[in-house]
């Protein structure tokens, strides 16, 4: 079987997927860190085996939560810092889009996080027969969408 050859748009793409994995990944990091705050401190059942509150380690349950949410925070800071970073070099690029419905497409879709509808509804939803035509508007979104990424794509590309 023939390997197939890269299309002129994987670079941009896995760039597109790779900021939206990492807002995936700060979100839930941040939703980590929000249950360990709910649990932090709660009672738990007592330890008979051992004296007094420490670990074996002569480190207390509070000592490691609060270790633990430390270093929680400190990676997730991390991550912010490296997702305005992208964000700030995704935003540049698609700044250079001469279209703005291309430029609207790509920032609500990666930047945003919004859905195709509610993109959908941003670009056409003023039209008189958006009600009625909403399929149609939607694969207008979609080919917008991919003429976005041909254009994006041979910006990055000279850049790159």
């Amino acid at each position: 079987m023939a390997q197939q050859q890269p299309k002129e748009t994987d670079a941009i793409k896995h760039k597109l997927e790779s900021f939206a994995a990492l807002q995936r990944k700060i979100d839930n990091q941040i939703e980590r860190l929000e249950q360990l705050k709910q649990t932090m401190g709660s009672p738990s059942s007592p330890n008979l085996g051992s004296s007094g509150g420490g670990g074996s380690d002569g480190v207390s349950k509070i000592e490691r939560q609060v270790e633990r949410k430390d270093e929680l925070e400190r990676k997730i800071r991390e991550l912010i810092s490296r997702e305005s970073e992208i964000r700030t070099e995704l935003e540049q690029l698609i700044e250079r889009l001469p279209k703005p419905d291309e430029q609207t497409v790509l920032e609500m879709r990666y930047l945003d996080r919004q859905n195709w509808w509610t993109i959908c509804a941003a670009l056409y939803g003023d039209r008189e027969d958006y009600q009625s035509n909403g399929e149609k508007y939607l694969k207008k979104v979609f080919k917008v969408h991919g003429s976005a990424l041909q254009s994006l794509a041979k910006i990055y590309n000279t850049i790159m």
